[in-house]
């Protein structure tokens, strides 16, 4: 019976790895394997020209565009991560609140995740929507509010707000959905001992959402390299056009990438997880 049952169990586990070795083990296998040819297409053929480790050596010591574009990325990321999943917090929280419209609010917080992908947000930037220097009608405003030579850096802090706010529409969802798995008889319990909101955060609420706080850093790291306005990933399309870069060199680009996108993960995590309090098993 025992083993009915784990053949049954293979069995269903079967299709996800078909899918696994053919659609990402063996893509990921020749993408390694190109990383070290120079790879040429010729009468619609690959032939391949084994270079060792030379494009991996040209990307980090010659071609140093994508080395700079990189270490940008890594400072944007550890620098807007701690904003994006505190901001996404406390929005959660205000919208986790008992108020009228609160479904309307929350699909307004998540409504960019929808603007921007496809033709619209291409659309909307083509147009400067996307852009608050050309509106005079805004430019007067904070003209009333902020002396004119301080406008400059008040329009670049404003636009880093909202680019940042544009991020933060799928961790609201996952933050929201823990708190509405909270059971209230902790907050009232809480209450009742003279706890006040602030050591109800950190004692009740925190703890419990932090476990989506480490889906939230593996969403905003990946979402922040893949996201269209990233320069690098223009830098890897072109070079795989490119005659004297090809798909080789583009491999050992996206290698390089995800590799330092699993290592801003593994340090964000690290920081982000709860420690094991001193005194429990």
């Amino acid at each position: 019976m025992a083993q009915r049952k784990a053949h049954t169990g293979y069995l269903f586990v079967l299709p996800w790895i078909i899918g696994f070795v053919g659609l990402v083990l063996y893509p990921f296998g020749q993408i390694v394997f190109m990383s070290f040819n120079n790879v040429f297409l010729n009468q619609g053929e690959y032939e391949y020209a084994w270079v060792n480790f030379d494009n991996y050596r040209r990307i980090l010591f010659e071609d140093i565009d994508f080395v700079i574009e990189v270490q940008n990325f890594v400072v944007r990321v550890l620098l807007y991560t701690p904003v994006i999943i505190t901001l996404a917090i406390i929005i959660a929280m205000l919208l986790n609140q008992s108020i009228k419209g609160k479904g309307f609010f929350r699909m307004i917080f998540f409504l960019p995740i929808i603007i921007l992908n496809g033709e619209l947000l291409q659309n909307m930037s083509d147009y400067g929507g996307m852009d608050i220097e050309i509106s005079f009608f805004v430019l007067d405003i904070i003209t009333t509010i902020v002396p004119r030579s301080m406008v400059s850096i008040f329009i670049e802090m404003f636009a880093y707000i909202v680019e940042i706010l544009w991020y933060t529409g799928v961790p609201i969802l996952i933050f929201l959905a823990m708190l509405q798995k909270i059971d209230r008889s902790l907050y009232e319990a809480a209450s009742i001992d003279g706890a006040n909101a602030w050591s109800i955060f950190w004692k009740i609420t925190l703890p419990i959402i932090r476990p989506a706080i480490t889906v939230s850093i593996i969403f905003i790291v990946v979402f922040l390299a893949n996201f269209d306005g990233n320069p690098i990933n223009g830098i890897i399309l072109s070079s795989n056009r490119d005659g004297s870069r090809r798909e080789g060199y583009a491999s050992a680009m996206a290698l390089i990438y995800s590799f330092v996108q699993i290592v801003v993960i593994t340090v964000l995590y690290f920081i982000a997880r709860q420690k094991p309090q001193k005194g429990r098993a």
